[in-house]
């Protein structure tokens, strides 16, 4: 190792611009498993780089450990940085490649979560004559939304959203939006509202890249762990640009 660091200081700069070069290509296009293979080489090379500083330090070549350290702080800055930035701002095409099927009946959000609003517009509904079996409101746009949810008896738990693209059944930001919408209710034994205006995020998408996705409320019993989904219902939502 050594020698090779020696002779060969400058292999691990070269090698650090290929995957930089690699992975940001493959940002450019469809995620694969090539970025997760990317990265990890990325993680060697780094590691790598280290080693020879050191080794390079241990025997007093200042100018190659200089010139090899000043090199890859410029790949970075040249690559990387732009890379996070356009992966971070950059629209991601999910709805493009995920067109509304024709015929498909679908809901559209409400773009008005503010809770003056959502109390005035719940204060003249007549609770006993809406659909208890589907009720789902969801509120909001870019990205950004709120759900208001009403159901009948239910034991003691929590009631949480999961949110499908509904072409091919892809989980949408999936972590994220089970914990954002995780609301703890009590034991309820007559008509309730039980859940109002929790908000989450949909990550993917672009704004006013529109595209369909089913949403889902569950409910996971306190006492059994016993999860059970409450109801679906399909809306056009749009991804939160970060």
């Amino acid at each position: 190792m050594k020698l090779f660091v020696l002779k060969f200081w400058w292999v691990f700069n070269t090698l650090l611009f290929l995957c930089l070069l690699a992975l940001g290509f493959l940002f450019t296009i469809e995620p694969t498993v090539f970025e997760s293979i990317i990265g990890v080489l990325l993680i060697i090379v780094l590691i790598g780089l280290i080693v020879s500083w050191v080794v390079l330090l241990k025997n007093k070549k200042w100018g190659k450990c200089l010139l090899s350290f000043g090199l890859s702080v410029g790949i970075v800055c040249l690559l990387w940085i732009p890379l996070v930035i356009g992966a971070m701002t950059g629209p991601d095409g999910f709805g493009k490649k995920h067109p509304i099927p024709d015929g498909l009946e679908y809901n559209l959000p409400i773009e008005r979560p503010e809770s003056d609003y959502v109390r005035n517009t719940f204060s003249s509904v007549d609770v006993d004559s809406l659909d208890r079996s589907t009720f789902l409101q969801v509120w909001g746009h870019i990205g950004v939304y709120y759900y208001d949810f009403y159901y009948d008896a239910l034991p003691a738990g929590d009631v949480f959203l999961r949110c499908y693209e509904v072409t091919e059944n892809i989980p949408l930001s999936k972590e994220s939006l089970s914990r954002a919408t995780t609301v703890p209710i009590d034991s309820v034994f007559s008509f309730s509202k039980l859940v109002e205006k929790n908000r989450f995020t949909i990550a993917e998408g672009d704004w006013e890249d529109y595209y369909a996705a089913r949403f889902e409320v569950w409910h996971r019993d306190a006492k059994t762990g016993k999860e059970k989904k409450l109801m679906e219902k399909v809306y056009r939502v749009e991804g939160y640009m970060r």
